[in-house]
């Protein structure tokens, strides 16, 4: 990406390089969680509710992409496409570090530590 001559950034490659940090965080954030919980044995301490509602949020969030991956793909008289879904790799991205994460999360809750206190 460049300019008209042929170098330097646009301002979508600023907001593109900054999604793309906040997929970082993203996977950043959520380490200290898990490793507090393997270390304690234990998920007390915070609600399995908030996870429950980021792991929907982030289901739907691609669900969203292949809808609209699938209407474009209607519109261009295509039997399917994926344009929708790689044309927002942030969104994407963070769907799916959401979900990653949730499912540990859930299996820590649920399954391993489900009799701690």
């Amino acid at each position: 990406r460049g300019d008209d001559d042929g170098g330097g950034w646009q301002w979508i490659d600023y907001l593109y390089f900054l999604s793309f940090v906040k997929v970082g965080v993203s996977i950043v954030k959520y380490i200290p969680q898990v490793v507090l919980n393997f270390r304690r044995k234990s998920t007390s301490g915070w609600q399995i509710w908030n996870i429950l509602l980021d792991f929907s949020g982030g289901t739907l969030s691609i669900v969203q992409l292949m809808g609209d991956s699938m209407a474009e793909a209607r519109v261009q008289g295509l039997s399917h496409g994926w344009t929708g879904v790689i044309g927002n790799p942030a969104k994407f991205g963070l769907g799916l570090v959401s979900i990653f994460f949730d499912v540990i999360f859930m299996f820590q809750h649920y399954v391993l530590y489900r009799h701690s206190s």
